[in-house]
């Protein structure tokens, strides 16, 4: 056996899933009872507790009650500096990533009903976060006043006609920076040649910015639909 090689296997490797129970952080901004509420979806490696800030500066606190529920991965982005960035899953092994954020998702929902009132209810996910909050919008039957992806397209593997159906306006809602480097011309080409194939109507806002969420971009999309 040469220096350094490993032996051979003398047995399978048997894999399970097992179903566990999980905590998960949810912060959450406005007062309970307020006639507004929003879920919101941070992107890859940012912390709910970061990715609420936007909506704390928003004019109109009282008004929304926002919760931001925190991705169940974790990792280290600073050792050094014990920097932790949390996530929504990745491609391996995603339909068990996905199948805990949606149960995860899902009682975040429960508890928005329970504690905004009967205003709008607005959906918006952030880079990653928008992948997973449109595949969880339509794997549920409820429709919003507004499903927003920002700094994302629709997933490939979600129909748009269908996340079109989880809207009451019956449109997508994409918004992009101008300079975000993951939106480049020819990508933005392709997501609408995308969504003009389907037949659906998609609403594109943009920024004078790169991938990041953006104030008054923010305040002019609850100013719409918080109507």
């Amino acid at each position: 056996m040469r220096e350094g090689s490993r032996p051979p296997l003398l047995v399978d490797v048997e894999t399970a899933q097992l179903p566990t129970q999980r905590t998960g952080l949810l912060h959450s901004c406005g007062p309970v009872g307020a006639p507004h509420g929003w879920m919101v979806l941070h992107g890859l490696s940012d912390r709910s507790a970061n990715f609420i800030d936007t909506w704390m500066r928003l004019e109109h606190a009282n008004s929304r009650r926002v919760l931001a529920p925190e991705g169940l991965s974790r990792h280290i982005l600073d050792p050094v500096n014990d920097v932790t960035g949390a996530c929504w899953g990745t491609v391996e092994d995603r339909p068990i990533d996905q199948r805990d954020a949606f149960a995860w998702l899902d009682q975040c929902f429960s508890r928005l009903q329970n504690e905004a009132g009967h205003g709008a209810r607005v959906l918006v996910g952030f880079s990653q976060g928008s992948l997973i909050a449109a595949r969880w919008a339509v794997a549920r039957s409820f429709v919003w006043d507004a499903v927003v992806l920002w700094g994302a397209a629709v997933p490939t593997n979600v129909d748009p006609r269908e996340l079109c159906k989880r809207s009451k306006s019956q449109k997508l809602h994409i918004v992009l920076g101008r300079r975000d480097r993951f939106a480049t011309a020819e990508r933005r080409q392709a997501v609408k040649d995308r969504l003009q194939g389907a037949g659906v109507s998609v609403e594109m806002l943009d920024f004078d910015g790169g991938h990041r969420m953006d104030d008054r971009t923010l305040a002019e999309v609850a100013a719409r639909f918080e109507r």
